[in-house]
């Protein structure tokens, strides 16, 4: 009996270092926070330009998502975000955000020249769009070459409608994030929140809260960068009149936003700078 208890004490040490070792094993998040000017590189004849930054000698490609944003020639971009697998624009990927500063910089205005190493791709929606969008894109193409009034039309095809919202009706919500102190959602945040207050209409929803934060970047030489003090309060009052004019009502609309700045680590800080839109049935 002695043995066994032994035993299992030997194998419980064991099964602890393992899980341990194991645990020690993982590599640390590589994360990246810094202001640089973005680089240019011109990937071809018949594509558009790609950005880079460069810290300590590594190169890191600055991807946004739609609508948030496009670094700038002459203006400093700030660059959060985690490392990657893969490359793309000839440099480092990242999953994270880069803002565009909006101080003017006459130094940051290096255009690296086409030399076919990073070629591009055509985008737009003749070429990357849908099955659907590039057979219309195509179609206006070709009716505004006999009736040029045609040319001010999109060109991009609209999706269909979305379907009522049904219940069960229960609490959601929707966090938008937004470039270092700026107050501007970007589209595809804002075409979720034109969903939420058709939910919060067909579900008759009691209250929809809209709360703002401001926050404070770490960067990696353990600078911070801190958003004005009313930026909190700007993206709060943005959202909230955005969600009435969207047909909620004054008197289930809660706006509140918080005065303090989040603190920033250096890691992920722009999830910090955000509105939360809670919708409660």
């Amino acid at each position: 009996m002695r043995r066994t208890f032994e035993f299992s004490r030997v194998a419980a040490g064991i099964w602890a270092l393992t899980a341990f070792a194991s645990q020690a094993a993982e590599p640390p998040v590589a994360a990246v926070a810094f202001i640089a000017c973005p680089i240019a590189r011109d990937t071809g004849p018949d594509t558009d330009l790609c950005f880079i930054a460069e810290k300590d000698g590594t190169r890191y490609a600055l991807v946004n998502p739609p609508d948030w944003g496009v670094p700038q020639l002459k203006h400093r971009v700030l660059v959060e975000g985690r490392v990657l697998a893969g490359s793309f624009c000839g440099a480092i990927m990242i999953e994270g955000r880069a803002s565009v500063l909006p101080e003017i910089d006459e130094s940051c205005n290096v255009v690296l020249p086409f030399d076919g190493t990073v070629k591009g791709s055509a985008g737009g929606v003749f070429n990357s769009g849908s099955p659907q969008q590039r057979a219309y894109a195509q179609d206006l193409a070709r009716r505004a070459s006999l009736d040029p009034s045609l040319s001010v039309q999109p060109a991009i095809l609209d999706p269909p409608p979305l379907q009522p919202p049904q219940p069960p009706f229960e609490a959601r919500t929707l966090t938008i994030t937004y470039p270092f102190n700026s107050d501007r959602g970007p589209g595809p945040d804002m075409i979720k929140l034109k969903e939420l207050a058709a939910y919060a209409s067909a579900a008759h929803a009691k209250r929809l809260e809209v709360v703002g934060y401001r926050a404070t970047s770490r960067l990696a030489n353990g600078d911070e960068l801190v958003e004005t003090p009313s930026m909190a309060e700007a993206r709060a009052r943005k959202i909230a009149g955005i969600v009435h004019a969207l047909g909620i009502s004054d008197d289930a609309i809660r706006t509140r936003w918080e005065s303090d700045a989040v603190a920033g680590k250096g890691d992920l800080d722009w999830q910090n700078r955000k509105v939360e839109v809670t919708v409660t049935p």
